[in-house]
C-alpha cells in the first residue's frame, strides 16, 4: 500500500462515510437496534445498529468524537487495531445490550463505540505516555461508574430529548480495554510477529 493511504485514517474515514450514508438515507429503521427483530434472526443489527443515530446532533456529536479519538490517539491506533476495535466494541454493545439488559428495546449510536476507542486508546498509550494515559482511564472510569449509580457527575446531564443508554457506555470501554490488553499480551508473546508489526 502506497506511503500516502497507509498514513491516512482509512477506518474513521469509512466509518464517518457510512454513518452520514445511512443518515442521509432512509435504512436507519433497517439497521438501528430492535430487541425483538434480534431475536426473529436480524442479527445484523447487533453490527449496524451503532452506525445509525436519532438525529442530526446526535450524528453530529459521534462524528466529533470519532475524530477527536482519530486525534488524540493517533499513533498508539493502527489501521488493524481501528478496525478491531471497532467491531469488537459494537458488536460488545448491541450484544451486550441483548444478553444482559431485556428492558432497553431499540438503541441508535456510537458513543458505546467510542467509550470502547478510548479505552483501547489509552492502553495502547501506556507504554509512551504511561500517566496521561492512566488518568484518562481513571476519569472515565470515575464517570462510568458514576452514570451507573445515578451520581451527578459532570458530563451526565442528558444533551438531547432521548435518554443516553449508559449501559452501552460501560459494555463498549470493557470490551475495548479488554482488546488492548489482549492484544499487547500477544504482541508481547510474539515478538516480532504480525502483531507487533501493526503496533
Amino acid at each position: 500500500m502506497p506511503s500516502t493511504f497507509r498514513n491516512l485514517p482509512l477506518v474513521p474515514i469509512a466509518i464517518s462515510a457510512l454513518m452520514v450514508l445511512i443518515w442521509l438515507l432512509p435504512v436507519g429503521e433497517w439497521l438501528q437496534y430492535h430487541r425483538a427483530l434480534v431475536g426473529q434472526g436480524q442479527l445484523w443489527r447487533l453490527l449496524t445498529a451503532n452506525l445509525t443515530h436519532i438525529d442530526g446532533p446526535h450524528l453530529l456529536f459521534n462524528l466529533a468524537g470519532l475524530w477527536l479519538m482519530a486525534w488524540w490517539f493517533g499513533g498508539a491506533l493502527s489501521q488493524l487495531k481501528w478496525l478491531v476495535v471497532t467491531l469488537a466494541c459494537g458488536l460488545a454493545v448491541t450484544g451486550g445490550l441483548f444478553l444482559f439488559y431485556p428492558d432497553i428495546l431499540w438503541y441508535k449510536g456510537f458513543s458505546g463505540v467510542l467509550c470502547g476507542l478510548f479505552a483501547a486508546g489509552s492502553v495502547f498509550m501506556i507504554s509512551t505516555h504511561r500517566w496521561l494515559a492512566l488518568a484518562g482511564l481513571a476519569l472515565v472510569v470515575i464517570k462510568l461508574v458514576g452514570d451507573a449509580a445515578g451520581w451527578p457527575v459532570v458530563g451526565s446531564e442528558p444533551i438531547h430529548d432521548f435518554r443516553v443508554v449508559h449501559q452501552a457506555h460501560q459494555l463498549g470501554f470493557i470490551m475495548g480495554a479488554l482488546v488492548a490488553v489482549l492484544w499487547r499480551r500477544v504482541s508481547g508473546r510474539c515478538g516480532s510477529g504480525s502483531l507487533q508489526t501493526e503496533s
